[in-house]
C-alpha cells in the first residue's frame, strides 16, 4: 500500500474550498494580480474560469508551481483576445482544440505565458492519434485528463472563488499517494501516458493504483504507433526532472525503452553518469538545456548503430541527433582516443560537436583520457602557429595546398610540443618551406 500523503490543508470532503488569497500565494504578487484581473474579466462576460491541474495538485501538495493552466467554460480563444486588448501580451490561437497560448511581456514578475482552454470533451479515433473536441462543460473538461490527481480545479471568478472541483477523485488519490487514470481506454487513446504516469510516479514518490498498472503493462506496444516529436517531448520532460535516473529506471523495468526501440536501455552505470553529469563550464562552449545534455549522456553509452537508430526514431533537431551519435562513436573508442597523439586526439574531436566533446569528458572525467580532454577545451582546440596564410603569401609561396599542409604540419608540432617557442617555430617553417623549392 502506498503511503499517505499528508495535504497542506484540510479538507472537507464535500465542497472543498480554499480562500482565493491562500491559494494564490505561491505565486509571485504580479502573477497573483494578474491572475485576479483576468477573473473580473470572466466574471464580467460570465465565463466560469478554472486554474486547473498541476499547480492546485502543486498547492494542495506544498510543492512550487507556475503550471498556470486556464479552463473557461466557453471560447478560450475570443476570451484571450480580450485578454491581450485590455492586459496586453499576444495570442497563439489552436482553432483545432478550443486553445491558445497568453504570451506575457517579459521582466514584469509574470509568467512566460499562460495556456487558455475551452472546456471540452475528446475523442481519439485510434491510438496515438490527436482528439477530436467539442465545446462542454469544466466537469467533462476534468476527465480528458490524464490522472486523477491532475484533474483538481480551482474556480477564480466570482462567489464560488476558491472552490476546489473534485468530480473524479483526485483529492482522495492525492492523500493515498497514487497515480490513478480515469477510465479504461486512457492508455490506449494516449499512450504517451505511460511515461507522464511514470514521471509523476517519480517525481512525487506515489505508487501506480492497481488497475492503472495492469492498463499501463497492457498498452506499452502501442507506443510505436506515437510520433517520435511526442515521445522525444516526454523525455525531454522527464531529462528535466530532478529525479530522472528513478524514472528512467522505472520505463526500463516496465518494457516501456523497449517499446521504443528494441535495443535502447537505461542500466545502474547509466544512472550514475547521468546523475554525475554537470552543466558545462563556460571554457567548453556548449549551449545545451539539461535535457539535452542529460540525452546525448545517455545515449553516448550506446552502440553507435543504436544511437542513430534512437535519434531518428526520436526525430530530433538535426544538432541533437549529431550529437548523441558522435557521443556514442567517442565513447565506443575511448580507450583509443587516450593513447593518441596530441594532435591527432584534437583533430578527431573537432570533427564532433562541442556538446558530444563535453558529454565524452562527462564520462571520462575521472581517467586518464579527461585531463586530455579537458587540455582540448582550454587550449588545443584554440591553439594556432603564429605562422598564417599571409605570412606563407609573404615569403613567396604560392596558395595551394601545400598553404594547409604547412600550417597543419605546424599546428601538429606545436600540439605535441615538438615546437615549443616561436623561434622553433621560424626554424620549422624554415624547413617546410626549402621542401616546397
Amino acid at each position: 500500500m502506498p503511503k499517505p500523503v499528508r495535504l497542506l490543508t484540510q479538507l472537507a470532503s464535500s465542497a472543498p474550498h480554499l480562500p482565493l488569497a491562500r491559494a494564490l500565494a505561491p505565486l509571485p504578487p504580479a502573477s497573483r494580480r494578474l491572475l485576479r484581473a483576468v477573473a473580473a474579466r470572466a466574471a464580467g462576460r460570465k465565463l466560469p474560469l478554472y486554474i486547473v491541474g498541476g499547480y492546485v495538485r502543486d498547492l494542495l501538495l506544498g510543492l512550487p508551481s507556475l503550471d498556470l493552466d486556464l479552463v473557461v467554460e466557453g471560447d478560450a480563444i475570443a476570451f484571450g483576445r480580450q485578454l491581450v486588448r485590455s492586459l496586453g501580451g499576444s495570442l497563439l490561437p489552436h482553432k483545432a482544440f478550443g486553445t491558445a497560448v497568453w504570451t506575457l511581456a517579459p521582466g514584469r514578475g509574470l509568467p512566460e505565458f499562460i495556456d487558455l482552454i475551452s472546456a471540452r470533451r475528446e475523442s481519439y479515433a485510434r491510438p496515438g492519434a490527436l482528439p477530436s473536441v467539442e465545446l462542454s462543460n469544466i466537469t467533462d473538461d476534468q476527465f480528458r485528463r490524464d490522472f486523477s490527481i491532475n484533474t483538481l480545479a480551482l474556480r477564480l471568478d466570482g462567489l464560488q472563488a476558491g472552490q476546489i472541483l473534485d468530480a473524479w477523485g483526485g483529492l482522495a488519490d492525492l492523500r493515498a499517494g497514487v497515480i490513478r487514470v480515469l477510465h479504461d481506454q486512457s492508455f490506449s487513446d494516449d499512450p504517451t501516458r505511460i511515461l507522464r504516469a511514470l514521471r509523476f510516479s517519480g517525481r512525487l514518490g506515489f505508487k501506480l493504483e492497481r488497475k492503472t498498472l495492469q492498463q499501463l503493462r497492457a498498452n506499452v506496444d502501442k507506443l510505436d504507433v506515437v510520433s517520435g516529436e511526442r515521445i522525444a517531448n516526454e523525455l525531454d520532460l522527464i531529462l528535466q526532472e530532478s529525479q530522472r535516473g528513478k524514472i528512467l529506471s522505472s520505463l526500463q523495468n516496465y518494457g516501456v525503452l523497449r517499446a521504443l526501440h528494441p535495443k535502447l536501455r537505461f542500466t545502474p552505470v547509466m544512472a550514475g553518469a547521468l546523475a554525475a553529469a554537470r552543466p558545462p563550464a563556460p571554457l567548453w562552449g556548449v549551449d545545451a538545456t539539461q535535457a539535452e545534455l542529460g540525452l546525448v549522456v545517455w545515449l553516448a553509452h550506446a552502440a553507435p548503430a543504436t544511437a542513430q537508430a534512437v535519434t531518428q526514431r526520436l526525430r530530433l533537431t538535426t544538432e541533437l541527433s549529431a550529437a548523441c551519435q558522435a557521443a556514442a562513436s567517442l565513447r565506443a573508442k575511448a580507450a583509443r582516443l587516450a593513447n593518441m597523439p596530441n594532435s591527432a586526439l584534437t583533430y578527431t574531436l573537432q570533427r564532433a560537436p562541442q556538446l558530444a566533446v563535453y558529454a565524452l569528458y562527462s564520462l571520462q572525467r575521472t581517467t586518464p583520457l579527461g585531463p586530455r580532454l579537458l587540455a582540448y577545451a582550454r587550449r588545443w582546440r584554440n591553439l594556432q602557429p603564429y605562422t598564417d596564410g599571409n605570412a606563407l603569401k609573404a615569403r613567396g609561396l604560392k596558395p595551394g595546398k601545400a598553404y594547409g599542409q604547412i600550417l597543419q604540419t605546424l599546428r601538429t608540432a606545436w600540439l605535441d610540443g615538438e615546437v615549443k617557442t616561436r623561434k622553433q617555430e621560424a626554424a620549422l617553417l624554415e624547413a617546410l618551406l626549402r621542401e616546397q623549392r
